[in-house]
């Protein structure tokens, strides 16, 4: 939840930056807009740690068969994660 509702955040804290240099012909940064950009660069940050955290310590919406070699999701071949590396399908076998 953290994750997401931080994203939006960080969306909404560019558009604000923004708004505040679009009526600026040069397009030069008040002390507003540097604040809300330096505000959405740190919570986006955060924001990206976060889904790192997701993916990688609590395996969120990770292919159990996932690797560097696995077999595209489209091609129809399961990953097969319990099969050893040696006996998986890879893309050049299953035949196009």
């Amino acid at each position: 939840m953290w994750h997401g509702t931080g994203n939006v955040v960080v969306v909404a804290l560019f558009a604000l930056s923004w708004w505040f240099r679009y009526s600026d012909p040069a397009y030069e940064p008040s002390i507003v807009a540097f604040i809300l950009a330096l505000a959405g660069v740190g919570v986006g940050a955060v924001t990206g740690w976060l889904g790192g955290e997701l993916v990688n310590r609590m395996v969120v919406s990770v292919d159990p068969g996932a690797h560097l070699n696995a077999p595209s999701s489209l091609s129809g071949v399961p990953a097969a994660s319990n099969m050893p590396r040696d006996e998986r399908l890879m893309e050049h076998e299953v035949g196009r």
